[in-house]
């Protein structure tokens, strides 16, 4: 696994020794690869789409659209993952690996510690996160893992997670989407916008094929999912906790697909992402009540688990796990 911390933070590879694929995606047109946005007129979303190399990163205060935070403007998945952040410690011992890493908020009072650790004979990676609010007034976030997959793991595989509903975010562009905006319904089907043809979202589109959707997974059972490869006999499983994160974005996209800014027709990936809240814009958010709400000098903080493992269904802290 390799970690850029000068990057957000952000998980950069995630490869299971055996095979040596690796579980992260990797943008065909991320090279050279950079960790600031360039001086250009900034259309909504660029502030991103400029150092979108495919890494796993936090997202967080304001969702996925840019938002003003509180009089702060912050651009597309907040500010957390766009701030260098620091390596308090690396730490062995008792047969554990700990490496604990910060980023410090620039423009809002926030703090994002993340704890991960690695035990001998344990094949899932445990993590601790928390979210500290340094001002004297509580603050909501609204606040996902941004974990994109690709790679030969990708290749004809399914989304399997214990979600009952899924849904599909209004548009200002409707005319962009392959899928029906605004549909409500029982995971994984989605009508295709074009002709009312059900589509399976927890299938990850054939390269070439073209295909491009984002959903939300709700109404969940327990607080897991994995990318599972039947042909591989191969996954990656993420466990979260479902009280923190009730809901799951997943984002669907073949080469073909979105032929313009900022796929430009290219990349093949599958995500899994789990939210505090919907897709949806930060002002909605706070209005229907569906953020987090950090205490004021206080925090919020949640555990999970990830790794590969040789079973699509879980939960994989039983010895599943590869």
């Amino acid at each position: 696994m390799e970690i850029c911390p000068e990057a957000g933070g952000a998980l950069t590879s995630y490869i299971h020794k055996p095979t040596g694929i690796d579980a992260i995606w990797h943008n065909p047109l991320g090279q050279p690869p950079r960790t600031r946005v360039i001086g250009q007129p900034m259309a909504p979303g660029s502030d991103l789409f400029d150092v979108m190399d495919g890494s796993w990163y936090a997202s967080l205060p304001n969702g996925f659209f840019p938002a003003d935070y509180f009089g702060a403007p912050l651009g597309t998945h907040g500010e957390i993952r766009s701030v260098p952040w620091t390596v308090e410690s690396i730490r062995r011992s008792g047969g554990a690996l700990r490496v604990v890493l910060q980023g410090l908020s620039v423009r809002t009072p926030l703090v994002y510690r993340r704890e991960l650790t690695i035990r001998a004979g344990a094949s899932l990676m445990e993590w601790r996160e928390e979210i500290l609010n340094r001002s004297g007034v509580p603050l909501p976030v609204a606040w996902l893992h941004h974990a994109a997959f690709g790679g030969p793991l990708v290749a004809g595989a399914r989304l399997v997670a214990p979600a009952r509903s899924v849904g599909v975010n209004l548009s200002d562009h409707p005319e962009t989407l392959q899928v029906e905006p605004g549909y409500r319904g029982r995971w994984p089907l989605v009508p295709e916008r074009a002709g009312g043809k059900l589509r399976d979202c927890s299938v990850a589109p054939a390269a070439g094929s073209g295909s491009d959707h984002s959903v939300e997974l709700s109404d969940f059972t327990a607080g897991h999912g994995c990318i599972w490869n039947e042909k591989l006999k191969l996954g990656f499983a993420m466990e979260w906790d479902l009280a923190m994160f009730p809901v799951a974005w997943s984002w669907a996209h073949a080469s073909g697909g979105e032929p313009r800014y900022p796929m430009w027709g290219q990349g093949d990936l599958i995500t899994l992402q789990p939210s505090t809240s919907p897709p949806a814009r930060f002002p909605d958010l706070l209005k229907r009540g569906q953020v987090r709400l950090v205490p004021a000098l206080g925090s919020v903080s949640t555990e999970m688990a990830t790794g590969f493992v040789t079973k699509p269904k879980g939960p994989w802290r039983d010895g599943s796990a590869q």
